[in-house]
């Protein structure tokens, strides 16, 4: 499902920690001893009003879901700013989040970020984030939108094809997601993010399909327009009305290679039965230029992503930030090209279980 050589995937199923990545790799301290980051396959979502009950419940349910379709394996639990109790904890101890979020008050900031490293400091691949704006900076606006991020490990994704899609869908459903995307990303180390972020500039140069920045930082501009395109991305009616409608989508997006759920408030685009990473050494994939040109027009024209650096580590700010933005971007004549493209990449594998927006 993930388009990774059998023998990468053995190795995984052999070893499951292959992949992790020592922490502050690439900056001047060098390679700390803890995990730093971690690629997965993860999913984030831009929505509104995290402050008004329902929402709340929707989270709530979310999260649910999330534990018992996809049993994560959290280990650790962090709250920026926490209206009761400590900003760290083992999972274990911690109240469940339909409690925690029941007892806050509007005015308070959602933040959760449930982490599955075996260190407090470590990455994990199993992640469930969520942050919402307090109720009078939402109601103030131009603040952004709340985010919500889940991740699984890539093997998981690889053997339990469909789940990852469901969930996206289903999220997007409860919590009328304006937008997202979904694919391959990096899970930084929540208790170290600073000191990972080089590795993920470094990592994002070469491989264009990964995701990159943090979901507190997303959320800032969301309400300006989509970030990205992914795997997958979910759009609301409004921003697919901003593009032409239904009809323009499936004009410009041939239903062979993509797929169209509907999640009532919107929709989700499916491109190709695989995530893409888009090695930056090869052509870039049609299946993920043809949707990123097609949105162009509703795309965010900044994004914040990493913090600056003291020092001459890689970072995506500014310039290397605005790059990152318009990586998939193509000259209007050359989207012919892409659309024949497609013959040779593969075809999108319907999911029967998720209703398809016709």
């Amino acid at each position: 499902m993930t388009e990774l050589p059998l023998d990468l995937l053995e190795l995984l199923r052999e070893n499951p920690d292959a992949m992790n990545v020592p922490g502050g790799l690439l900056t001047k301290q060098g390679p700390q001893d803890y995990v730093g980051s971690v690629p997965a396959i993860a999913g984030t979502l831009f929505f509104k009003d995290a402050h008004l009950p329902a929402v709340r419940d929707a989270i709530s349910a979310c999260f649910e879901e999330f534990q018992v379709k996809a049993e994560p394996k959290f280990t650790w639990l962090y709250r920026e700013d926490p209206p009761e109790g400590p900003d760290k904890m083992a999972y274990a101890e911690a109240k469940p989040l339909n409690k925690m979020l029941v007892r806050m008050d509007p005015d308070d900031a959602v933040s959760f970020h449930y982490t599955s490293g075996v260190l407090a400091q470590d990455a994990g691949p199993w992640e469930f984030q969520v942050v919402g704006l307090p109720a009078w900076r939402a109601e103030m606006g131009g603040w952004g939108l709340c985010g919500l991020r889940f991740s699984m490990p890539i093997l998981f994704v690889e053997e339990n094809p469909g789940l990852f899609q469901t969930l996206f869908v289903s999220f997007a459903r409860r919590l009328c997601a304006v937008h997202g995307y979904g694919g391959h990303s990096l899970i930084l180390s929540a208790a170290r993010y600073d000191e990972n972020q080089a590795f993920e500039a470094f990592l994002t140069s070469k491989l264009r399909g990964f995701d990159a920045g943090n979901l507190v930082s997303g959320a800032v501009n969301a309400h300006l327009g989509i970030k990205t395109v992914g795997w997958l991305t979910a759009i609301d009616n409004d921003y697919v009305e901003k593009v032409g409608g239904i009809s323009a989508i499936r004009s410009a997006l041939p239903m062979d290679w993509f797929g169209l759920f509907d999640y009532g408030t919107g929709l989700v685009i499916q491109g190709g039965a695989q995530p893409e990473a888009a090695p930056a050494d090869s052509p870039m994939p049609a299946r993920l230029v043809l949707p990123n040109m097609l949105l162009k027009p509703i795309r965010t024209p900044k994004v914040r992503m990493h913090y600056a650096s003291a020092g001459s580590e890689p970072r995506l700010i500014g310039r290397a930030a605005e790059e990152w933005l318009n990586r998939f971007d193509v000259a209007d004549n050359e989207l012919l090209a892409y659309k024949a493209k497609l013959l040779d990449e593969p075809k999108f594998a319907g999911l029967p279980d998720l209703p398809t927006r016709l």
